[in-house]
């Protein structure tokens, strides 16, 4: 008990300590020497949709689609709904401090449905702390029904203001 009642103050300050405002801006990777600086990148707008392939940061952390395919499962455990969407995701820490990144802040919907999030392939599930300049590369898998256009949305857990980060990922 009094374990429990040490850990919850030290708890609480640093769920507290990493919220904040969230900004989301779009990467665009550039051929031009350092010296010809670009001006700053306008902050994404709210309703930007991104794609497989870019780069966007939020609040100092990069994140990256390389990838969507769709597979059968594992042999030990069947999708329901007949396919899995695997998505591999590159995740750079920019900031100045350890963060924490986890499939289960991605959502996938086709339409308004969600698609049920998949467990059993045994790739490397994007989940973990992750220390400052560090990258590393996960995959966030999804139990659906075949090829289509699916809207990935990504809301981070240490935010106070639920910014949403939206992808179209196409299939076929």
């Amino acid at each position: 008990m009094k374990k429990l009642l040490l850990s919850l103050p030290i708890t609480a300050a640093l769920l507290l300590g990493a919220c904040g405002e969230t900004a989301v801006e779009k990467v665009e990777k550039s051929d031009a020497p350092a010296a010809a600086e670009q001006p700053k990148k306008d902050e994404a707008k709210k309703d930007e949709v991104f794609k497989v392939g870019d780069v966007v940061k939020i609040n100092d952390i990069e994140y990256k689609i390389k990838s969507a395919t769709l597979g059968n499962g594992s042999q030990y455990i069947e999708p329901k709904s007949g396919k899995v969407l695997t998505l591999s995701i590159e995740v750079h820490n920019k900031s100045e401090s350890k963060t924490f990144v986890s499939s289960g802040e991605f959502n996938l919907y086709k339409g308004d449905d969600q698609a049920e999030s998949y467990f059993g392939s045994g790739d490397k599930t994007l989940m973990g702390d992750l220390n400052k300049g560090k990258k590393t590369t996960g995959v966030v898998e999804f139990d659906v029904a075949g090829p289509g256009t699916y809207e990935l949305i990504y809301t981070p857990s240490f935010s106070l203001d639920n910014k949403e980060v939206k992808w179209n990922i196409k299939v076929k």
